[in-house]
C-alpha cells in the first residue's frame, strides 16, 4: 500500500488547526472542536461514494454487515434484509431513494485502507477504533437528536450535512449508558453549522446532536468512535489483583445483609479496612501493564505482503523495517523470550533476542542483525516475525 498523509500523524491529518498538545488539554473529552476547512478533497482518500456503490453491488452483505437509519418514517431491517440473512441488495437502493440512510458498521475490518487509517489513529489515543460508514441521501436526516456512549471523530468525505448541537446531560457516558429520549430534553441548540467535504468534528460522550443532509448531494461520512479504557476500569483490575493476593477480599459478605435488622456499621468497618488494605496494597505498574499488552494483543495483524515473500528464502540484500504504527512488547530471560504483538504472543530463541531489538527499533535491516543464531535459525526468527505482521520489506 503506497504511503498515506495520516500514517505519519493520523490526529493533525483530522483536525490540523491546533497541536496535539492543546486538542488533549482542551478539548478531549470536554467539549466539541470543529475543523472547518475549504479543503474539499482532504478525505477523499479514505472513502469514496463509488466504493460504497462497488461494495453494495458486489459483497455479499449478511445482517448486521449493512444497516439502514430514517428518522421519519423508522425502517426495520425487514424492509431491506431476506429470511436468509442476507441484504437484499435491490431493497437498500430503493430505500436509498425514499430517504434512507447506509450504515456500514466497523467497515475498517474489510478496507484496507480504513484499517490503514485506524492504526495510525490508535498510535495516537492507544484504544480501540471502530468505524462506521453514513450515507445519506439529499434533504434526509438518518437519526434524531441523541448522544453517543463513546467519543467520536465525523469526518465528511463528500456532500453537506447541517448539524445541531444541544446540551451535554450525562458527562463522559459509560459505555452502553445510552440517550434516552424521554429523560434527556435537548432544548434549544447551543450551536449550528454546516459540514462539507473535508471538515472533520469532534464530539466528546454525552453531547447531543443531530444532523440533516443539505444541498443535492447525497452526504457521505465516516464516524470514527474510540472505544476507551477508563480509569474505573483500571481501578477495577487494580482490585482483582490485590483481591487474588488478599483472600479477605474473597469473604462472602455477611450472612443475613440483606435483612432489615442487620447491624450495618459491622460490614461498614470491614469495607474500610479493606479499602486501607487496597490503598496499601495496590500496585498501579501491575495493572497499568496488563492494560497496555492486553491492548496491543487486541489490535489486528496486518500480514499484507507476507504471502509474497514467505516462499522464498530472505537473502542478504532484502532489508526490512517495523510497520508503521505497529504496537508490540520485547520480553525476554534467561529462559525463554516473546514479542507481544498484534494478535498474540510470539515465541522467539532467546539467543535472537539482540536481533529482534535491532529488527523492532524502527531502522532498517536485513537477516545479519540474528547473526547470533545459525542461518537456519537466523531465516526462522525473520520469517516468524514477517509472517505476523510486525516487519515488512523495504522495496529498493
Amino acid at each position: 500500500m503506497s504511503e498515506f498523509k495520516w500514517q505519519h500523524d493520523a490526529l493533525d491529518y483530522l483536525i490540523g488547526s491546533i497541536s496535539h498538545d492543546e486538542f488533549f488539554r482542551d478539548y478531549y473529552e470536554q467539549k466539541a472542536l470543529l475543523a472547518l476547512r475549504d479543503e474539499p478533497e482532504r478525505f477523499r482518500d479514505l472513502l469514496s461514494l463509488a466504493r460504497i456503490d462497488e461494495i453494495i453491488a458486489s459483497v455479499d452483505l449478511q445482517v448486521g454487515s449493512l444497516d439502514m437509519a430514517r428518522s421519519e418514517p423508522p425502517i426495520a431491517r425487514d424492509d431491506y434484509t431476506f429470511s436468509s440473512g442476507f441484504v437484499d441488495r435491490g431493497a437498500v437502493v430503493y430505500e436509498f431513494q425514499k430517504g434512507a440512510t447506509i450504515i456500514l458498521p466497523h467497515l475498517h475490518q474489510q478496507d484496507a485502507v480504513l484499517a490503514d487509517f485506524c492504526r495510525a489513529m490508535e498510535s495516537v489515543f492507544c484504544t480501540h477504533l471502530q468505524t462506521n460508514i453514513y450515507l445519506t441521501p439529499p434533504g434526509a436526516q438518518g437519526f434524531n437528536i441523541h448522544y453517543d456512549d463513546h467519543d467520536v471523530f465525523v469526518v465528511q468525505v463528500s456532500g453537506r450535512k447541517d448539524w445541531r448541537f444541544y446540551e451535554t446531560p450525562i458527562q463522559n457516558p459509560y459505555r452502553g449508558e445510552r440517550f434516552q429520549s424521554d429523560v434527556h430534553k435537548a432544548g434549544d441548540p447551543t450551536a449550528e453549522f454546516t459540514m462539507n467535504a473535508g471538515d472533520c468534528i469532534y464530539i466528546p460522550r454525552g453531547l447531543m446532536h443531530d444532523a440533516r443532509t443539505s444541498g443535492t448531494e447525497p452526504s457521505l461520512h465516516i464516524t470514527v468512535g474510540l472505544i476507551v479504557k477508563t480509569w474505573a476500569d483500571l481501578m477495577l483490575e487494580a482490585v482483582s489483583e490485590v483481591a487474588l493476593r488478599n483472600p479477605e477480599f474473597r469473604h462472602s459478605l455477611p450472612p443475613g445483609f440483606a435483612r432489615d435488622d442487620y447491624d450495618k456499621e459491622k460490614a461498614r468497618a470491614v469495607f474500610r479496612d479493606l479499602v486501607a488494605k487496597f490503598v496499601k496494597d495496590a500496585d498501579f505498574g501491575e495493572a497499568f501493564e496488563l492494560f497496555v499488552e492486553n491492548f496491543i494483543r487486541s489490535r489486528s495483524t496486518n500480514t499484507r505482503g507476507g504471502v509474497a515473500i514467505a516462499s522464498n528464502p530472505v537473502g542478504p540484500q532484502d532489508r526490512f523495517r517495523l510497520r508503521p504504527n505497529t504496537p508490540f512488547r520485547l520480553r525476554a530471560n534467561d529462559e525463554a523470550a516473546i514479542v507481544i504483538a498484534p494478535g498474540g504472543e510470539i515465541s522467539v530463541d532467546v539467543k535472537a533476542v539482540k536481533g529482534m531489538e535491532a529488527a523492532l527499533s524502527g531502522n532498517a535491516f536485513g537477516i545479519e542483525v540474528f547473526g547470533d543464531l545459525a542461518p537456519a535459525k537466523a531465516q526462522e526468527a525473520l520469517k516468524k516475525i514477517i509472517a505476523f505482521g510486525l516487519v515488512e520489506k523495504v522495496e529498493t
